[in-house]
């Protein structure tokens, strides 16, 4: 934000003589138009406080209509915009702004961010906006979420934790975004942007330090190696501890240490020519997962006793019990090359540019995970994705006066794009030295379907008598895809008078699909609990996408835009990579899942009020999706199938507010939704209605899960001189945000409903005006709420569950320095 400057006497107004005015600018500005279209940058500000000039006499009566919100300019529709001219629902947040919140994951964007859920696991990251959530453990689903890093459009969510460092933008479009962005865009799109090289020797360093015990060092370095080279180096080094004590092991659960690096390079070898290079290298290192029992039966919490006296089933007290030391690790790379050159007027067209970026990514993981999530070594679950893409995207821009003759401006944008993407993937559950004395138990009776008897004396001798045995058993899952696809696509805003606009946009695409399954078993009693049978198969698919955009927007006048718009999203079919069968009792293939569709309508009001103290925009959204994809955990599997029409509405709005006091800000955002089945009439049904006898439940009418009918956000911020020095100032800024009630287990099962509850959190920042140095201290979650993230079925004992808490409270100290 930009704050307009004070004189003297509204100063000593507010704070006594000589007092001065403290700018709201901790984070840097938001890029120019001209930066964020790829034109050569100046050197970029790194502004901690900013302080104002002594303003003249003659400036009272501009001075008299109070401060200016700063323009905020995004990349949404592919071509650098104010975020108030944008047809869509749009939220943009500096990098600067999240790290100084203590959010160092994009984990932290929902606390900011209507209408927006994201759970960064380690291993399946889960991304859900208005209400539409992806569960990503089985690696055939695809999220509903497109991710895009510095141009470069990522297919797997699995990138999301590897780039949160040297940070310049981050948008979040909400509603389907294939038009422009491509399939698998049908819930949105989240942008990073960055930092890009600039034409002045630069650097900068941040250390953090937090209860408990963590620890973050990032850095960044900008060398102008010629007059028309520049390069930029940024690294970064985490290491945190996790919330929960493992009394078995007598360690964390949740520990996670990554370390990253990015080389940018920005080359200008002619007037107009712009050439940018990047290539990104991540490895992470997290002990997996923090789960706790959860309502387990007297039975279950019997039997694991024996193995650990403190076993219990309270899921909000951050203590579990877990004999093997799970882990995830992943390694990942990404690469990009943007080519840009300035055609000019060119055929009629001004303003003409073209644009080419070529990416690579890929990402190496293996995970290994206590899957029964007890003390006792029952069975364990050995997960690993290798995965690689390659994409070429071309483009071209421009405007020109009016659409053959007629109106009075349009402004285009038009291309193709291909992609090549190939995964393989193993999950095999093997089965662990205690499975012969669960087994005769009666949490394993009871389990297996046994009679139920009393064998509680039996039970306590069972550790002698049974002793550890080591079984050489297994179920072996080995799955492979080669994704192929490739499409044209375009956007018109053709404005045909001051104030009316069309929008017209069009993407066609075709891709094919081609898998490989082969599940094989060694022993025979994993697969005999899970109901698996040995088979190879080949599967191939293919699909075409066409996702048409429509709209009207209507400027009221400089201050206030409106528009309407109608969207077709498009999220692809695929394979199930877990399926232990290929068709279930009654004959109905699981290896495939159909393609969702999504008919999505908006209307906004972009508006900015009171000579441009006040922003507030607010959108009203319909989408309907058919052939709804859902995920249900089935044994120790993730199982996919199209089996429901969904729709989401609501509303949200974004409020900032500059008041006439010039130590105070405010911002807030409001997410109201629902998001329904329409028809789900043969859902999975929860383990109490499985023991009642129920093969499936109705979940017509009833929400999806991860979906808060209301979400809000609300951050005021205070500044204020320091005594210490002419040019010291601090900033204080509270962020509140409240979480409604949501389920977050697709069956809807009683014990995943989690109430609402407000995560408050605090900043406090001091610095200099010129920026070269900055305290933040920051706090998490300060009322140390206990909340459950997460809860599922558990895939061994029976009428017993799994919990994952939210994270508790935590306090950091940042230190940063720029030169």
């Amino acid at each position: 934000m930009v704050w307009a400057q004070s004189s003297d006497a509204e100063l000593d107004e507010l704070f006594g003589p000589q007092a001065m005015d403290v700018s709201d600018s901790l984070a840097p500005a938001e890029p120019s138009a001209s930066a964020a279209a790829g034109e050569k940058p100046a050197a970029t500000p790194v502004p901690v406080i900013a302080l104002p000039e002594q303003v003249p006499e003659s400036s009272v009566a501009r001075v008299s209509r109070g401060r200016v919100i700063e323009e905020i300019v995004v990349t949404a529709q592919k071509s650098a915009q104010s975020i108030q001219d944008v047809p869509v629902s749009v939220s943009a947040m500096s990098g600067e702004d999240l790290a100084q919140s203590g959010t160092f994951d994009a984990g932290g964007i929902e606390n900011f961010v209507p209408n927006v859920e994201i759970d960064i696991d380690p291993q399946a990251p889960v991304i859900g906006i208005r209400g539409f959530a992806t569960e990503t453990d089985n690696v055939g689903f695809e999220s509903a979420v497109g991710l895009s890093v510095d141009e470069l459009a990522l297919a797997r969510p699995e990138f999301i934790p590897d780039g949160m460092f040297d940070i310049s933008r981050v948008e979040v479009l909400r509603g389907p975004q294939g038009t422009l962005f491509g399939k698998n865009t049908i819930a949105g799109v989240i942008t990073f942007a960055t930092t890009e090289p600039g034409e002045l020797f630069e650097a900068s360093a941040n250390a953090t330090f937090a209860d408990p015990d963590e620890q973050r060092y990032e850095a960044a370095l900008n060398v102008p190696l010629t007059e028309d080279l520049h390069s930029r180096l940024a690294g970064v080094y985490w290491s945190t501890t996790g919330d929960m004590l493992n009394t078995k092991l007598n360690r964390t659960e949740g520990d996670f240490t990554q370390g990253a690096g990015r080389l940018k390079l920005a080359a200008y070898p002619g007037e107009r020519w712009t050439l940018r290079l990047s290539t990104q290298l991540s490895t992470t290192d997290a002990d997996y997962a923090p789960w706790q029992l959860y309502d387990a039966p007297n039975t279950v919490l019997s039997f694991n006793r024996d193995y650990d006296p403190e076993v219990e089933d309270d899921p909000l007290n951050a203590q579990g019990s877990l004999n093997r030391a799970g882990y995830v690790t992943r390694d990942s790379d990404l690469s990009r090359a943007l080519v840009e050159y300035d055609i000019g007027d060119w055929m009629g067209l001004s303003g003409a540019t073209t644009t080419a970026i070529i990416g690579h990514a890929g990402f190496d993981l293996a995970t290994l995970i206590d899957i029964d999530v007890s003390p006792a070594d029952i069975i364990i679950t050995d997960f690993g994705v290798d995965y690689a893409q390659d994409s070429l995207e071309w483009r071209l821009s421009a405007s020109a006066d009016g659409l053959f003759g007629w109106g009075e401006h349009v402004e285009f944008v038009a291309g193709v794009y291909g992609f090549q993407a190939d995964m393989s993937s193993n999950l095999d559950t093997l089965a662990g030295e205690d499975l012969v004395a669960f087994a005769a138990s009666p949490a394993g009776i009871q389990t297996l379907g046994g009679p139920e008897i009393d064998l509680s004396l039996l039970l306590d001798l069972l550790p002698g008598l049974i002793p550890g045995i080591p079984l050489n058993d297994a179920l072996y899952r080995r799955f492979s895809q080669r994704t192929e696809s490739a499409a044209i696509f375009g956007q018109m805003t053709w404005d045909i008078s001051q104030r009316w606009s069309l929008l017209a946009g069009l993407r066609m695409g075709r891709e094919k699909k081609t898998a490989s399954f082969d599940v094989s078993q060694q022993g025979g009693i994993i697969a005999a609990i899970l109901g698996a049978e040995e088979y190879q198969a080949q599967r191939q698919r293919r699909e075409n996408d066409v996702s048409p955009k429509l709209g009207v927007l209507f400027s009221v006048n400089d201050d206030i835009n409106t528009y309407v718009t109608w969207t077709r999203g498009f999220k692809g079919g695929g394979f199930n990579a877990t399926a232990e069968n290929q068709t279930d009792e009654s004959g109905d293939d699981l290896l495939e899942f159909e393609p969702e569709e999504a008919s999505s309508w908006e209307a906004g009001i972009k508006s900015t009020l009171f000579d441009g103290a006040v922003r507030l925009n607010t959108t009203i959204y319909r989408t309907d999706i058919n052939n709804l994809q859902v995920v249900d955990f089935v044994n120790s599997s993730f199982q996919v199938s199209n089996a429901a029409k969904a729709r989401l509405q609501g509303l949200e709005a974004e409020f900032m507010w500059l008041p006439r006091w010039q130590w105070l800000s405010v911002t807030a955002a409001l997410g109201l939704g629902e998001a329904t089945y329409l028809s789900y009439p043969n859902a999975e049904p929860t383990q109490q209605q499985s023991d009642d006898g129920q093969d499936t439940q109705d979940l017509t009418g009833r929400t999806l899960a991860n979906a808060p009918e209301l979400s809000f956000s609300l951050s005021p911020t205070v500044s204020l001189p320091l005594p210490w020095g002419n040019d010291l100032g601090l900033r204080w800024t509270v962020d509140a945000a409240l979480r409604g009630d949501q389920y977050s287990a697709t069956d809807l099962d009683p014990h995943s409903f989690q109430e609402a509850h407000w995560l408050i959190g605090s900043r406090i920042v001091v610095g200099p005006a010129d920026g070269d140095w900055a305290v933040v201290l920051n706090g998490s979650n300060l009322t140390n709420k206990r909340a459950l993230d997460l809860v599922m079925d558990h895939s061994v004992y029976d009428n017993t569950f799994v919990a994952q808490q939210i994270p508790l409270r935590s306090f950091g100290l940042s230190v940063q320095v720029n030169f």
